[in-house]
């Protein structure tokens, strides 16, 4: 920043990013610094850390006002809102500083604004459009010119927006002066349109459908951010003691030493599934290992136990330099052991200058429990709950379950173990492949009540309180209320910040999302679960340059992942339009572990490699149990998909015979309100492939805006089936519409998906197919 005292912050909703940059872009050409960084569009405490800098620091504060940001009773606007307002009170009266901009019709009276906003005066901008009376109100509030001013003047404010704030903030001004200004600013948009036209006439064509990718898309710069000197991962502490059994005593102080630093607001700590990978001391290369977790300070310690007799060594490293800021040891009796851990956190804490409040001193104290033999099974539970992906077995969710269980068997007081426990339960509930019963979600709240019993309003029970609301109740507004609460005690915790980020998706918020799992990627950069959820949204928001470098940078998390992998080669294909690639990368990849046979894998390839008579013969396979459906909501019976390439082969008898089969399954099935509107789905789909149109769109029609009442992120998968049904139900020109509307939100079903998609490219004969796929472009 030049001079922060001329600089003006332009606090926008995205999906006004358009209208907002037409604004900073007209400023800017008149020499007004504008401080609008798309490529900062990410969150995370340094993004968080700059915004509020300029908040603070900048000359003017331009809102955005829209029918958009009317409708968002929650986002990171409001937040910059909240802050100029609070800024704006400790100005002397008169000072201009808010300088509100209307895109729309939003009328001022009754608007969703701070008060400061409602004072000011607007200008109304039509779509962004600024105009050269505009422009120059602002500079003369720069310059801080006699009779310049942001407050609402007085007398009733003209109703055209045409006149914006030439009949009221301008004031009298001569019209050879306003002409002369006209003139200059329509000679910079001219010669800003002739050298894009130079542009477009000399560029190298590109290869492929993909559009150019936005500045705010483009990868990250090779060198690492300047990591925050309060910044701290504790590799595992080495066990010193004869007897290898105490392998669990070293893992519990390192965990609960992580648990309670992270407990520090002030502090940035790496989540102990991150640092388990450097276990070796012999091969340690703190600079390294530094860089790779985005920290400052390296903690290292070992463990020797002696009877009841415990020693704990530790040294804190300033990576950067390799400089040994601290070191100290603790000897103690076992039974102690929890407070020894407290007094490390916090001697730690003073070392890295960090403030530590009495309420995050109290939680650090807690005991979890006092039974070392729980304490070594919720151990083990923990570290097999960290190393959980998506599609592991059920089995594998059992075996966790049970060592918590296990684990508040031994001491029916021991919170956090109820508290894992409920969260797993609901986590099999969850999903379809999993157990999605009754009976399941009836553990899971059992064992959130012992827990809200125990500690009533603690932060770990308000976590489990709101994934219960999430996987169980579907209640994404609710969860995010009790993990809002959870957050002030954990502020570090990258569970919290990742489930915060699926509650976000749920309900549409894609940026909210974002920001949070970019955090959660930060505090916990080793884990795949959420950085394979960061990729998953980058894809939806059709990032493909972004997810290409999430991919690479995480590579060593996906080596045989079936779904990180598809996604990569996916935008690859978006990038350099490849098709023929992206099917020849697709068959060396390894199935998903829930598709042993690889017979999901081998059906997919053919399907989109358009080899119909393969696919029906993959199909045919008597080892098929079912298809993995939607986001593992409701897995689909082989009858749905066979009469599909029925119908697909022209085979209406056959398509007829499967579809009763697949329809009779999702009546029959006792779905949860989650699964219902898919289960619908699957109803419509396989009407319309056994030839009942009217019944098949429906029935689709029904199941979207049951699923768009209910969760806003899987709409688009809904979408994109009752597009496929219009298609079978010969109705192109609804469908069509639906494909327009995909192409213009978000969707991880990318744009060479459709135009290869087996139903959907029944549509490229004609011409608006190929354009409505175009017209897609990165959110």
């Amino acid at each position: 920043m030049s001079d922060p005292t001329k600089a003006v912050f332009l606090s926008y909703a995205r999906e006004d990013t358009d209208a907002a940059r037409r604004i900073a872009e007209a400023l800017r050409g008149f020499g007004v610094e504008v401080w609008f960084d798309q490529s900062e569009l990410r969150g995370g405490d340094q993004w968080d850390a700059k915004i509020r800098g300029q908040i603070k620091a900048c000359a003017l504060f331009l809102p955005v006002i829209s029918s958009t940001t009317q409708s968002r009773d929650e986002a990171y606007f409001r937040l910059e809102w909240k802050l100029a307002d609070d800024r704006s009170h400790l100005m002397a009266p008169g000072k201009p500083f808010i300088v509100p901009v209307v895109i729309d019709e939003t009328p001022d009276t009754g608007a969703a604004v701070p008060d400061s906003f409602s004072r000011a005066q607007w200008t109304r901008l039509s779509a962004g459009e600024p105009t050269p009376a505009f422009i120059e109100q602002v500079k003369r509030l720069l310059n801080k010119e006699p009779g310049a001013s942001s407050a609402k003047a007085s007398e009733p404010r003209a109703g055209s927006r045409e006149q914006g704030l030439a009949s009221s903030a301008l004031g009298k001004r001569s019209d050879s002066t306003l002409q002369k200004k006209s003139a200059l600013w329509l000679a910079i948009l001219l010669g800003a349109f002739i050298g894009v036209m130079i542009y477009w006439a000399t560029r190298a064509p590109v290869p492929g459908p993909a559009a150019p990718a936005p500045s705010s898309l483009l990868p990250a710069p090779s060198s690492p951010p300047q990591a925050d000197a309060k910044s701290i991962a504790v590799l595992p502490f080495a066990n010193m003691s004869p007897d290898k059994e105490n392998e669990f005593l070293a893992d519990g102080i390192h965990e609960d030493v992580i648990t309670s630093l992270a407990k520090i607001r002030d502090l940035k700590v790496i989540s102990r599934t991150s640092v388990l990978a450097y276990r070796d001391t012999a091969a340690r290369n703190l600079k390294k290992i530094a860089a790779d977790l985005g920290v400052a300070v390296v903690l290292e310690g070992s463990v020797r136990r002696s009877g009841n007799r415990v020693r704990v060594t530790a040294q804190l490293i300033d990576a950067r330099t390799d400089e040994h800021l601290w070191a100290e040891n603790y000897d103690g009796d076992t039974s102690d052991v929890f407070a020894l851990q407290a007094k490390l956190a916090q001697q730690i804490a003073t070392a890295l200058k960090a403030t530590l409040t009495p309420g995050e001193r109290t939680l650090i104290e807690r005991r979890p429990t006092e039974n070392a033999e729980a304490y070594d099974l919720y151990l083990r539970a923990r570290i097999l709950d960290q190393n959980l992906q998506i599609f592991s077995p059920r089995e594998d969710y059992e075996r966790v379950v049970s060592l918590y269980e296990q684990a508040a068997g031994l001491d029916p007081a021991f919170t956090l173990a109820h508290v894992q426990a409920s969260i797993s339960h609901g986590t099999m509930f969850w999903f379809a492949g999993l157990d999605p019963t009754p009976a399941r979600r009836a553990s899971a709240l059992a064992a959130l009540e012992k827990a809200r019993a125990l500690a009533p309003g603690s932060p770990e029970v308000r976590l489990a309180e709101g994934s219960f609301e999430y996987t169980c109740n579907n209640n994404w507004r609710g969860a995010l209320v009790e993990y809002r609460a959870a957050e002030s005690g954990l502020p570090n915790d990258a569970q919290l910040q990742y489930r915060m980020a699926l509650a976000h998706r749920r309900l549409g918020e894609l940026a909210e999302a974002l920001a949070r799992l970019e955090r959660c990627a930060a505090l916990n950069p080793n884990d795949s679960r959420g950085i394979t959820t960061l990729i998953e949204t980058v894809m939806a928001l059709r990032r493909y340059p972004q997810l290409v470098v999430l991919v690479k940078r995480y590579r060593g998390l996906f080596a045989d992942d079936h779904l990180i992998t598809r996604l990569k080669f996916l935008a690859q294909h978006e990038l350099d339009g490849d098709w023929a690639a992206f099917l020849r990368s697709m068959a060396t990849v390894r199935p998903r572990t829930s598709d042993p046979l690889g017979l999901d894998a081998a059906y997919t390839l053919a399907l989109n490699a358009g080899d119909l008579a393969q696919a029906d013969r993959i199909l045919q396979d008597p080892r098929w149990q079912s298809v993995l459906g939607l986001g593992g909501i409701v897995n689909e019976p082989p009858a749905l998909h066979r009469a599909q390439l029925a119908w697909l082969l022209g085979r209406p008898d056959e398509a007829r015979r499967f579809a009763d089969e697949a329809i009779k399954f999702y009546r029959t099935g006792p779905w949860n309100a989650r699964q219902q509107p898919v289960a619908q789905m699957g109803i419509a789909r396989a009407e319309a492939f056994a030839g009942r149109h009217e019944a098949a769109v429906r029935e689709g029609r029904a199941a979207l805006a049951a699923q768009e009442a209910m969760d806003q992120f899987n709409r688009a998968f809904i979408r994109h089936w009752l597009g496929a049904v219009l298609v079978v139900a010969g109705r192109p020109e609804e469908a069509l519409v639906e494909l327009r509307i995909l192409m213009a939100g978000f969707g991880t079903m990318s744009p060479g998906e459709f135009r290869h998609d087996p139903l959907w490219s029944r549509l490229k004969s004609d011409p608006r197919f190929e354009e409505i796929l175009r017209s897609a472009k990165p959110l």
